[in-house]
């Protein structure tokens, strides 16, 4: 997480624009990265102008702790935070490295949780065509260090549900739907294979060597 201090800041992509195709196409993602994230990191930006008490606190903090947000502006704040983290999950946890295999602790837990690495994206699949309409699919790892792979609305963030995310893929029309169009199934088949796994695979082992600390 980038944004440890107000202003906040746009964090920029840890590969090149063009890389991801033909996953996913450049226009899609100056639109996403340059326009969309950058929206919420103006507008947060904005509110924590207007509301100098919140300065101090980087964007994490305001997540974890609501109770620190005026309530005239809690749901919009929180909004423009969560928008602002779980995208930046999202692209973090992106490669162009078109190679890059599931692999290590993920691998095995996944194995352990779903039997098979294609059960667990059949899972994925049936959240994504779900009626509910997520924007995002996160799997995580919970406090009894189990995978549970959810769905989530809007800029709703895995934080209040006690659960630390470690694949992050947006769903919502704004990552797929100039490519891909009404076939959100296609695009979300399609991720996997730039998925970045050693990145999963950090996040992972820094959550439970924390848990082992604490």
């Amino acid at each position: 997480m980038s944004n440890l201090n107000y202003p906040y800041i746009v964090k920029s992509l840890p590969y090149e624009i063009v890389s991801l195709e033909p996953v996913i196409d450049k226009t899609t993602l100056v639109i996403h990265h340059d326009k969309i994230y950058l929206n919420y990191i103006e507008k947060l930006n904005l509110i924590i102008k207007e509301n100098k008490d919140l300065s101090n606190y980087s964007i994490l903090e305001l997540i974890y702790n609501p109770f620190l947000i005026p309530p005239t502006i809690l749901n919009k704040t929180l909004y423009y935070a969560g928008g602002i983290y779980n995208h930046e999950l999202f692209f973090d946890n992106l490669t162009s490295n078109k190679h890059n295999m599931i692999n290590g602790l993920f691998n095995k837990m996944i194995i352990e949780e779903y039997k098979s690495f294609d059960n667990y994206k059949n899972i994925i699949l049936k959240l994504a065509a779900s009626p509910i309409n997520y924007h995002w699919i996160i799997t995580t790892i919970n406090c009894k260090n189990k995978l549970q792979t959810i769905g989530l609305k809007d800029n709703d963030t895995t934080i209040p549900l006690n659960l630390y995310p470690l694949l992050v893929i947006d769903i919502a029309e704004h990552a797929y739907f100039i490519k891909y169009h009404n076939h959100k199934d296609d695009y979300v088949n399609s991720i996997f294979s730039i998925i970045n796994y050693d990145v999963v695979n950090e996040r992972l082992l820094k959550i439970i060597n924390k848990k082992k600390n604490s």
